[in-house]
């Protein structure tokens, strides 16, 4: 059985290596997915800002007050909300296809830490993309279901968003940092002295390549 698990194990292993080679690009970098990151979480903090904005101006907490001038901030607010939410559509399907060939990495995960991530993260990208669709939408009045909370559904997801977005910063805080300057992925995409320095971390978008 050992043995027969170590065969499977070589074979998956070599197949998910050649598979995330031909995947590769010299656009799929840390760099790139880091910067696409940063940009998609600003986009969703303004649209969770107004969001919060919004559903307390309708639903106020007791004691809650509100600025009454200037006499059009809810328009803008929430012109804002909508041009942002749509912005991020496409932001997130970039950052999902510079890090979807990891998705074919084997094993798919290695003990039960990196397999709490890949969950968070299946979260993450599930409640988003449920979320956009959801807001883009609304922006039509288009609601294909009868009795749809919409405002409950909204306002919950937003939620885990933001719960998930931080959890999954936390996880690739050491990641982020080290990939947040320009320059800093001259070692994925074959800098000057990176094939020196980390030949392992080269071998795969470089076979990608030929």
């Amino acid at each position: 059985m050992s043995l027969l698990s170590d065969v499977v194990n070589v074979i998956g292993q070599r197949q998910a290596g050649r598979l995330q080679a031909r995947l590769a690009t010299p656009a799929r970098t840390t760099r790139v997915t880091v910067v696409l990151g940063r940009v998609l979480a600003a986009g969703f903090l303004v649209c969770f800002g107004t969001g919060l904005y919004s559903h307390f101006l309708q639903n106020p907490l007791p004691g809650m007050r509100f600025p009454t001038w200037p006499t059009n901030l809810y328009r803008i607010t929430q012109g804002l909300h909508v041009v942002t939410g749509i912005a991020c559509i496409p932001l997130l399907l970039a950052k999902l296809w510079t890090v979807y060939p990891k998705l074919f990495a084997f094993p798919p995960f290695r003990g039960l830490l990196q397999l709490a991530e890949r969950l968070s993260i299946a979260v993450l990208v599930s409640s988003s993309l449920l979320q956009l669709a959801m807001g883009l939408l609304n922006t039509y009045q288009w609601y294909p279901w009868q009795h749809f909370a919409f405002r409950d559904v909204h306002y919950a997801l937003a939620w885990v968003i933001v719960g998930s977005i931080a959890l999954h910063v936390a996880v690739q805080l050491p990641k982020i940092l080290r990939y947040w300057r320009r320059g800093s992925d001259l070692r994925e995409t074959g800098g000057p002295r990176a094939a020196a320095e980390h030949p392992g971390e080269l071998e795969a978008p470089l076979e990608g390549r030929r």
